[in-house]
């Protein structure tokens, strides 16, 4: 038979005493580590988050005073506000808009042309604009022929569509030939432009 091995423990107590004490001071400070990297860190981050929601609470808090009554009519009607984009990503999701309006109702034959809607004031959603932005005006005139009981709903789904910021103009002509209505749309969307997009535009 071959001798039984000491015990973790024995062979702790053999060592001399300045040995222990480094076994012990390894075997604290590993601990710590442990508990600084697997647990300490967990509760960090939970206690960092609940200070982060009991804010934003006591900030909703603040302002849990009712709407005043124009600002909840003025909700209903114009619905959910959307920022304004750049200009090149307004002038895409504004065609990205008419296409699958077009799309839903199967026209799959259309006129659209891009046009320069002008400048707003100099004074319209600042905070939005930001230093040396503007608001600038992006029109789109969407021409299609579709059956008279569906121009209503087309009309519609423009209006209610949240990358079209307004609908100027609209012109319904009957086309007895075709037994549809010809129908013209002038679409509006705004943009934030730059300083410098300005500048290679002209003021």
């Amino acid at each position: 038979m071959t001798p039984s091995r000491p015990s973790l423990l024995a062979r702790f107590l053999q060592l001399k005493p300045a040995m222990r004490f480094v076994v012990v001071g390894v075997a604290i400070l590993a601990g710590y580590f442990f508990l600084d990297d697997y647990c300490w860190s967990y509760a960090r981050s939970w206690t960092a988050e609940a200070n982060r929601l009991q804010a934003l609470l006591e900030r909703g808090a603040l302002r849990g005073g009712p709407l005043r009554k124009d600002v909840e009519r003025a909700a209903i009607a114009f619905g959910s506000v959307e920022i304004p984009e750049s200009e090149a990503q307004t002038s895409e999701t504004l065609a990205l808009a008419v296409n699958d309006t077009m799309k839903k109702h199967r026209i799959s034959l259309y006129g659209y042309e891009a046009l320069s809607g002008g400048k707003l004031p100099n004074s319209a959603m600042t905070s939005l604009a930001g230093a040396g932005g503007r608001i600038e005006r992006m029109r789109a005139d969407v021409k299609f022929e579709a059956p008279a009981d569906e121009v209503g709903q087309i009309v519609t789904d423009f209006e209610e569509n949240p990358s079209i910021d307004a609908v100027n103009s609209i012109k319904l002509r009957w086309l007895e030939s075709h037994k549809k209505v010809d129908v013209r749309i002038s679409t509006e969307a705004w943009a934030i432009a730059g300083r410098e997009s300005r500048k290679r535009g002209g003021s």
